[in-house]
C-alpha cells in the first residue's frame, strides 16, 4: 500500500491562481513599503517641478491652384510666378522645423538667455519683462557658443552681488557697469566683460532677490525647441491646416515663440517668390534693352532711306490704298514674328542658366505647357536653394532634385525648339501668302515697297517692346505684392491650465511603480531560483510525498527526545505515523533504506531522529550504516570510529553481535556503524556477509533504519535495495536543483528502490 500517492488532478501543471497570490501577498509588507516611498517621492516631484503651459496655433498652408479668378495673385498667373500645382504638408512641416528658421526665431527673441527668479518651491521663470538684462562684451563669432549660468543676489537700485557656479561670492558690483566674469566651466575657464542692467520697471521690488541668468549656446537652444516643438497636420489628404503644440514652463514663451515662427515661414516664403519675380524682371530689362536699340536703328534706317529716295509720306500716299488687302497677313506676321523672337530669348536664356538659377516666368509664350514646365522648373530650384542651406551638395536629396531638373531642361529646350519650328513654318507660309497677294499689288512703286518692308520689321520690334514693356509693369508688380504663405486660422494661444506635472497621473505612476518594484523583484527571484522548496515542486513527479521537516537554527543533531516538543520531533512523529501506515502489513524486519540525490541533504540526520522516533514509541530498532563511502553517523553522535559493516563483511571470524552497539540516547536503539572506509564499497556491498546482517536484523528488530548513500553519485544504495521494504528519499529544500529532480523520478519510473517516498527537509514554513 502507498501512501500520500497523489492523483491526477493534483499533478495538473496549470498554475493555481491562489497559489501565485499566495507568492506575493506573502511579502505584501514589502509592497506597502514601496508604494509608500513612491507615492513620496512623487509629491516631492509635483512639489519642487515647476508647471508647464501647453500653446496651440494652427495655420493653413495656401495652394495656388491654376486658373482660379479669386486667388490673391490670380492676375498674374500668366506670368508662370506663383503658381504650385500642389503642396506636400510633409515637405512644409520639414522646412517650419528646420534648423534655419528655429535660429533665426531663437535670436530675434534672444531665447538662449533665460532669467529666474530664486523662489521656493522652485524658481519662477521672467519672460518677457525681464529682470535684468545682461551684455556680452565679446567676439561676435564666439558669443553663440557660451552655455553658462550667472547668479546675482540685488543688494540695491545700483548694486548686486555676484555668485560664482560653486556659490561663492565675487564681489559687489554695480549695474550698468563693465567687469571681468569667468563665464566658463568647472573644467575650462572662460574670461569675458560683461554688463548687467537692472530693469526699471520692477522699481524695489527685486531688492534682496536673487536672479539665476542661464545663457545657453544659439545651436543647444535650437535643437531644444525643435525637440520640444509638435507640428501636425488635421488631415493630410484631406487638408492644409498644420496644427502647432509646445510645452513652455512661461506661456507667454511659447506664445511668442510659435507666432515668429510663423512669422519667418511666411518671410522666408515670400523672399522666395520675389526671387524668382526679380529674376523675370532683371531678364526682360535686357531685352527691353535691346529692343530699344534696334528700334533706334530702324528709325534712323527709315529716315535715311525716305531722304535718299524723296518720299515724303510713302504710308500715307500708297500703302493705305495698296496694301489693305495685306493688312490681316501683316499682323499674323508680326505676332508670329514676335513668338519666334521669344522663343529665341528663352532658349538663349535656357543655355545660359545652371542649376542655381531660376528661369523667366511667362513672359507671353503660347505653349501653356512650355509655361507649366518653367513653373515646375523654378519651384525646384527654390526647393534645392532651400535644402542647401542647412546641406550639401552631396545631400541624396539634392542629387535627386539634379537630376530632375536636367530631365525638365532638357524637355524644355526640346519643346521651345519645336515651338519655334512650329513658328518659323507658321511665318514661311505667312510669307507665301503675302507673295500671293504682291502679284495684285504689282503697280506700287518700287520705292513704296522698300519703305514699306522697313516699316513692318520697324511695326514687329515695336509689338515686341510694348509687349515686355507690359510684362516688366506686371513682374515689378507681383514682386511689390507680399502674399503670405501661411494664414493664420488661431495665433499662439494657451488656456493657462498647466499640463505638466500631472498631479493624479503622477500618483497612480508612484502607486503603480512601487508595486511593480517588488513585483518584479519577486517574479525575477522566482523566475531564477531552481532549488526545491516544498511540496508543490515535486508534485508532477507522481512520487508520494510523506512529510518534511521544517528548518531549524539550531546547531544539533538529536532532535527526538522523551518529552521534546519542538516542531522538528513533532514532524518525525506525523513522518513515524505515515512510515507505519505504508508498512502495517508486517510485524517484524521492517526495513527501511534512507538516501537522496547527492551529499549533505540531511539523510543521515533523517535516519538518526527517525530511528529514535520510532525507539522511543517502543519499537525496537536498529539504525545500520551502510553509506560506507562518506558515514557520518560517528560523527553526529560523537562516536569513535569502531567496527562495523566494514569490518564485519572483511573479517569472517566477526560475529554479528561484535558491531552492534548499545545505545544511551533513546532505549529500544542498537546501532550498527559503518566502519572503517573500504576501497571497494560496491564489492563488499555485493558480499554474502551482507545478507547475513539484514537477516539477523529482521529476525531481532522491528524496525531497521539503513543510512545509505546518495544514488546520484554511486550504486551503492542500488546493491542493497532488495532488502528494503521501504525507501525514504531525503531532498534537501532550498539545496537540491530542480533540473536534479529527474533522478528520483527515473528511479520510481523503474522501481529500482521499493514503496519510495519523498521527504523534504529543511522546508522554510514562513
Amino acid at each position: 500500500m502507498e501512501f500520500n500517492h497523489f492523483s491526477d488532478e493534483q499533478f495538473d501543471e496549470s498554475i493555481s491562481i491562489r497559489e501565485v497570490l499566495e507568492k506575493y501577498t506573502a511579502h505584501i509588507k514589502w509592497f506597502i513599503i514601496s508604494i509608500l516611498i513612491f507615492v513620496a517621492l512623487a509629491v516631492l516631484k509635483l512639489r519642487y517641478e515647476a508647471p508647464k503651459y501647453q500653446v496651440n496655433a494652427s495655420i493653413l498652408i495656401k495652394q495656388q491652384e491654376r486658373g482660379n479668378s479669386t486667388s490673391d495673385l490670380a492676375a498674374f498667373e500668366d506670368m508662370g510666378l506663383f503658381g504650385l500645382a500642389e503642396i506636400s504638408l510633409e515637405n512644409e512641416m520639414k522646412v517650419l522645423k528646420s534648423r534655419r528658421l528655429m535660429e533665426q526665431v531663437v535670436k530675434e527673441l534672444k531665447l538662449n538667455k533665460r532669467y529666474f527668479v530664486e523662489d521656493s518651491p522652485y524658481d519662477k521663470e521672467m519672460y518677457p519683462n525681464y529682470p535684468v538684462d545682461i551684455k556680452i562684451e565679446s567676439d561676435s563669432s564666439t558669443i553663440d557658443q557660451i552655455n553658462t549660468s550667472v547668479k546675482i543676489k540685488v543688494k540695491s537700485k545700483s548694486k548686486f552681488e555676484l555668485f560664482s557656479q560653486k556659490d561663492l561670492s565675487l564681489g559687489i558690483k554695480e549695474f550698468d557697469q563693465v567687469f571681468e566674469a569667468d563665464l566658463g566651466s568647472k573644467k575650462q575657464s572662460d574670461k569675458r566683460m560683461i554688463r548687467i542692467i537692472l530693469n526699471s520697471d520692477y522699481k524695489n521690488d527685486l531688492i534682496g532677490k536673487t536672479i539665476i541668468i542661464k545663457i545657453g549656446s544659439v545651436n543647444g537652444t535650437v535643437s531644444q525647441f525643435i525637440g520640444k516643438l509638435e507640428i501636425e497636420p488635421i488631415n493630410e489628404r484631406y487638408s492644409n491646416v498644420l496644427n502647432f503644440k509646445i510645452d513652455e514652463t512661461s506661456k507667454e514663451k511659447g506664445v511668442a515663440l510659435i507666432n515668429n515662427l510663423i512669422e519667418q515661414y511666411n518671410a522666408d516664403a515670400i523672399q522666395d517668390k520675389n526671387f524668382i519675380a526679380q529674376t523675370s524682371i532683371d531678364f526682360l530689362d535686357k531685352r527691353i534693352a535691346l529692343m530699344s536699340t534696334e528700334l533706334n536703328a530702324i528709325a534712323t534706317t527709315a529716315a535715311q532711306y525716305k531722304s535718299s529716295k524723296g518720299m515724303v509720306n510713302a504710308n500715307a500716299e500708297t500703302a493705305n490704298t495698296y496694301l489693305r488687302s495685306s493688312t490681316a497677313a501683316e499682323s499674323e506676321l508680326v505676332a508670329a514674328n514676335t513668338q519666334l523672337s521669344l522663343v529665341n530669348f528663352m532658349l538663349e536664356e535656357l543655355n545660359k542658366s545652371n542649376l542655381t538659377d531660376p528661369l523667366p516666368g511667362n513672359i507671353g509664350l503660347s505653349d501653356i505647357s512650355i509655361i507649366n514646365r518653367i513653373t515646375d522648373y523654378n519651384n525646384k530650384i527654390m526647393k534645392r536653394n532651400r535644402v542647401l542651406k542647412s546641406s550639401t551638395e552631396m545631400n541624396p536629396l539634392i542629387t535627386g532634385i539634379d537630376s530632375e531638373l536636367n530631365v525638365i531642361k532638357n524637355n524644355l529646350t526640346g519643346s521651345l525648339k519645336t515651338l519655334r519650328s512650329s513658328a518659323q513654318i507658321k511665318i514661311d507660309a505667312i510669307t507665301r501668302e503675302r507673295g500671293r497677294i504682291g502679284y495684285k499689288i504689282a503697280s506700287v512703286p518700287k520705292h513704296e515697297k522698300e519703305f514699306k518692308e522697313i516699316v513692318r520689321g520697324q511695326e514687329t520690334k515695336r509689338s515686341l517692346y510694348l509687349f515686355l514693356l507690359q510684362k516688366r509693369e506686371e513682374s515689378i508688380l507681383a514682386n511689390a505684392v507680399s502674399v503670405e504663405k501661411a494664414k493664420i486660422i488661431d495665433k499662439a494661444y494657451s488656456n493657462g491650465i498647466p499640463v505638466s506635472p500631472k498631479k493624479m497621473l503622477t500618483i497612480l505612476g508612484a502607486i503603480i511603480l512601487g508595486g511593480l518594484i517588488p513585483f518584479l523583484i519577486i517574479y525575477i527571484k522566482d523566475l531564477l531560483d531552481t532549488k526545491v522548496h516544498d511540496e508543490s515542486d515535486i508534485k508532477k513527479l507522481k512520487i508520494p510525498y510523506l512529510g518534511d521537516v521544517p528548518k531549524t537554527k539550531l546547531k544539533k543533531e538529536i532532535f527526538v527526545k522523551d518529552g521534546d516538543n519542538t516542531n522538528i520531533a513533532e514532524a518525525f512523529r506525523y513522518i513515524r505515523t505515515n512510515v507505519n501506515f505504508i508498512l502495517d502489513d508486517k510485524s517484524m524486519g521492517k526495513t527501511i533504506l534512507i538516501t537522496s540525490t547527492q551529499g549533505k541533504e540531511g539523510k543521515t540526520f533523517t535516519a538518526i531522529n527517525l530511528a529514535c522516533s520510532l525507539a522511543i514509541s517502543g519499537k525496537k530498532t536498529l539504525l545500520l550504516g551502510m553509506d560506507l563511502r562518506a558515514p557520518k553517523i560517528s560523527e553526529y553522535l560523537k562516536l569513535e570510529n569502531k567496527q562495523g559493516v566494514s569490518n564485519f563483511i572483511t573479517n569472517k571470524e566477526l560475529d554479528i553481535n561484535d558491531v552492534i552497539l548499545k545505545q544511551k540516547i533513546c532505549s529500544n536503539l542498537d546501532l550498527i556503524n559503518s566502519g572503517d572506509i573500504p576501497p571497494n564499497p560496491v564489492e563488499l556491498l555485493m558480499s554474502k556477509r551482507v545478507k547475513e546482517i539484514f537477516e539477523f536484523a529482521k529476525e531481532n528488530y522491528e524496525f531497521i533504519i539503513v543510512d545509505t548513500a546518495p544514488v546520484g553519485l554511486v550504486t551503492d544504495t542500488m546493491q542493497i535495495s532488495k532488502y528494503g521494504d521501504m525507501t525514504i528519499y531525503v531532498v534537501k529544500a532550498n539545496v537540491l536543483d530542480k533540473r536534479m529532480l529527474h533522478i528520483p523520478e527515473k528511479i520510481h519510473r523503474d522501481d529500482k528502490l521499493p514503496k519510495m517516498s519523498i521527504l523534504i527537509n529543511g522546508s522554510d514554513h514562513s
